[in-house]
């Protein structure tokens, strides 16, 4: 005889069955997860294991209830759905549960993630698990940890990244902000040896002990890296745009009407920014601070993207809009398909209307899907899905474009690479305050460093930010030694303090001059008339020639704290962009990365920001 069942326990059974498989589920992934990851997750190389192990148990856990209980359901499972369940179990058996260099650990877990929400919308149950936070916790643990590290060991040297090569020898910059050891060691050394020196460390050949390569591999050890977690190589997020159903799409070359940098940035970009349009499912781009519109004229050309190129100068987009035309006319002469470093003809029609412009100063505030209907009418009762892009973002329209895509759920995705940073806005930078107000608003003006809530009060400092800007491995490259303008203008700043030192100087009126001068001796009387000091004549007859008895002495000391200083400019920019980073995780996005986009000799400014809703 049957057992009696109570129908109250019937209808218990099915209101709260939701609940019984998380718990069943729990209990199952925490045993998985115990076995797969603490025995085995230190040794899988990411230092993930254990979090990894108990997120994949718990999705075993889920698709092994549903599979033991599929002939149980009121509607039994269709064979797709058996299939996807199955495909699941299958993928977190087998996958590694020791050290294996021949798999890829995140892509598999990736993949994994990608299969399982799948079942879990053919089941229609909610693909959330109590583990989905792990991992990204995890990765703002080790972000936040590497910017402590990196600002602990940059704050105490913020004054020598905020001097004024300009008062070197006035303000003593050589005795006063080099570290003590450091200086010691260069004040006994050759210059030409040092310079060869800095060149061999430069490179990641630290032969020696010295002070110098100490100090340069202290300063490389705070930079960014690709590391594959939150720092990515472009061949990288191609990898993960694939995991997220996207397809990666050839390159294109522009061979006229942009210069040779420009020409490579666009060919890099617009392919990586097609392709991410096809994971995140955006239906228009907008670029934000297009300028000439490079880019977006190749993603509506060769990639067919309805892309709007922004920008807040009206004379810069009517020369756009003319230079577009142009480059549509002669698209087939002058574009190229790039394939496995061949070049193809580009076949078909293009599509003119497809790239369109607009003139609007962004700010906090603006409303990009407002000015994509309003400047694609057709469109306009469409559910349009933007992708924020921007090549070179300055100052601050990087931070407004991520706070932009943060704050708008139709903007599923932004790809952006920032540029000048000197002209990010600080607290410490209310002097400009009447400037900033007037661009960004009274509300704006100090949003652009930092902004994520961990940095809340920290600041880098103008002349800082503008060392930032400065490329090492470009220096480095063609072994460029600073320019003798720095040694002129900094020996005719000691001239102007001693004889006219209330005297304003316009930076603007030396610009240049130093090329056209021998030595310092036409420098200074070139600038003496440019600026009208009157000093040139009047100065005692041994007053220069004691300058020049000791200028080899003092071109020594600038080029190595030229040198020195440099070192700062990518550990300065690593903080910059590690806090952008850090504010899109804040702000609960999973999928941000930073990505080394370029050679950084070809275009300094060569990480982007990548993040998708």
């Amino acid at each position: 005889m049957a057992e009696d069942i109570d129908f109250n326990d019937v209808l218990d059974d099915i209101f709260l069955s939701e609940n019984k498989q998380c718990e069943q589920s729990y209990q199952e992934g925490y045993k998985a997860g115990t076995e797969a990851g603490n025995a085995e997750g230190y040794h899988l190389g990411y230092h993930r294991g254990a979090e990894l192990g108990r997120e994949l148990g718990y999705y075993l856990g889920i698709v092994s209830y549903h599979l033991e209980n599929k002939d149980k359901q009121a509607s039994p499972y269709s064979e797709k759905i058996i299939k996807q369940l199955e495909k699941v179990q299958e993928l977190i058996n087998t996958f590694p549960r020791t050290n294996s260099e021949e798999h890829d650990i995140l892509a598999l877990a990736e993949n994994i993630r990608a299969q399982y929400r799948k079942a879990c919308a053919l089941l229609k149950i909610p693909s959330t698990n109590p583990y989905g936070k792990i991992t990204m916790s995890s990765t703002i643990h080790r972000l936040q940890n590497q910017l402590d590290k990196t600002i602990t060991f940059l704050t105490p040297h913020l004054p020598l990244a905020n001097c004024h090569m300009v008062e070197f020898f006035t303000d003593n910059h050589w005795d006063k902000l080099l570290p003590q050891k450091l200086r010691e060691y260069l004040d006994n050394c050759d210059l030409n040896q040092t310079v060869e020196q800095f060149w061999r460390c430069a490179g990641g050949n630290y032969t020696d002990n010295s002070e110098l390569s100490k100090w340069m591999q202290q300063t490389r050890g705070h930079c960014l890296t690709v590391n594959s977690e939150y720092c990515l190589s472009a061949a990288e997020l191609q990898e993960c745009i694939k995991r997220w159903g996207g397809q990666v799409e050839t390159e294109v070359r522009i061979s006229e009407f942009m210069n040779t940098k420009k020409s490579y940035e666009v060919q890099t970009m617009s392919a990586l920014v097609a392709s991410l349009s096809t994971a995140c499912g955006a239906t228009h781009c907008a670029e934000a601070g297009g300028g000439r519109g490079h880019l977006l004229v190749a993603l509506s050309l060769a990639y067919h993207l309805p892309s709007l190129t922004i920008d807040c100068d009206e004379k810069t987009i009517a020369q756009a809009q003319k230079k577009v035309k142009i480059i549509q006319k002669q698209w087939h002469a002058i574009a190229k398909r790039v394939r496995d470093g061949t070049e193809e003809r580009i076949s078909g029609g293009i599509d003119a209307e497809l790239h369109r412009f607009a003139t609007s100063f962004i700010t906090n505030d603006t409303d990009l899907l407002h000015i994509v209907r309003e400047k694609f009418p057709e469109h306009s009762h469409d559910d349009i899905k933007l992708l924020l892009t921007g090549l070179h973002t300055c100052g601050n329209l990087g931070p407004t474009s991520l706070r932009l895509f943060s704050r708008s759920p139709q903007t599923s995705a932004v790809f952006t690479v920032p540029c000048c940073y000197h002209l990010l806005s600080e607290e410490v930078d209310e002097q400009m305050f009447d400037v900033f107000q007037r661009d960004y608003g009274e509300n704006q003006w100090r949003e652009g460093f930092p902004m994520a809530q961990r940095l809340k009060g920290y600041n880098l400092g103008r002349n800082a930010r503008m060392l930032a800007a400065q490329s090492i491995d470009r220096v480095v490259h063609h072994k460029q030694p600073p320019d003798k303008s720095l040694l002129y203008r900094a020996l005719l700043q000691v001239i102007i303090k001693k004889y006219l030192p209330n005297l304003p100087v316009t930076e603007g009126k030396l610009k240049g001059i130093a090329t056209k001068c021998q030595d310092f001796n036409d420098y200074f009387k070139m600038a003496d008339s440019l600026l009208k000091l009157d000093l040139y004549d009047s100065l005692p007859g041994t007053y220069l020639t004691d300058i020049h008895k000791s200028i080899d002495d003092q071109w020594k000391k600038i080029v190595l704290f030229y040198f020195v200083r440099l070192c700062l400019a990518q550990v300065i920019e690593s903080v910059i962009l590690l806090d952008r980073l850090l504010f899109l995780f804040e702000n609960g996005f999973e999928k941000c990365y930073l990505v080394k986009l370029f050679d950084p000799v070809l275009s300094p400014r060569c990480h982007s920001i990548v993040a998708v809703r």
